[in-house]
């Protein structure tokens, strides 16, 4: 819960990937809030009503992800939300070009953007191919796979991007950037 309001922030793509890893956590944990207790909550150094808010913070999501039949595979729906909205945004930019550089950048991962929607055909949208694809090799150093050169450097630029999508995002909804 701390790391994620660091995150939601700072940067919205970095946050969606964290509440990916989480969902997957509490999957992990069979969506038993003992377990949840006892192997993450737990873990917190903080106050016990710290703690405490963390625990309510997990079950919301795990109650979410029954309710939404997530308990096996997917991503909840306002994380789907969210990953259309900054989709949404970055065609925003592109139409606009308010940011010319924003657009070099995007311009410069597009082909490797397609040849991800390749592997990806059930991805709706280029942010979302991105954001599979970065979590896709989160989930292989977690697995210690071995991981090709290329691949790092796809994903590193992956990573730019939407790093740079987010804090445009982040300026957007601050008021510090008018499309």
């Amino acid at each position: 819960m701390l790391v994620a309001l660091k995150k939601r922030k700072e940067n919205l793509a970095e946050y969606i990937l964290y509440l990916y890893q989480v969902e997957d956590l509490i999957r992990a944990f069979h969506l038993d809030m003992e377990l949840i207790n006892e192997n993450l909550v737990s873990r917190y150094q903080a106050e016990k009503k710290t703690k405490e808010e963390i625990s309510g913070w997990y079950k919301n999501l795990a109650v979410m992800m029954e309710k939404e039949g997530k308990q096996k595979a997917g991503h909840l729906q306002f994380l789907t939300n969210m990953v259309n909205d900054l989709h949404q945004f970055h065609l925003r930019l592109m139409t606009t070009e308010t940011d010319m550089m924003y657009v070099s950048v995007y311009k410069a991962v597009a082909g490797l953007i397609n040849e991800l929607k390749q592997k990806n055909p059930a991805a709706e949208n280029d942010v979302q191919v991105a954001i599979d694809g970065v979590y896709g090799y989160l989930l292989l150093k977690i697995q210690r796979k071995e991981i090709t050169a290329e691949t790092q450097d796809a994903v590193k630029r992956l990573s730019q991007w939407l790093a740079l999508l987010s804090k445009l995002f982040k300026d957007f909804e601050s008021g510090d950037l008018e499309l």
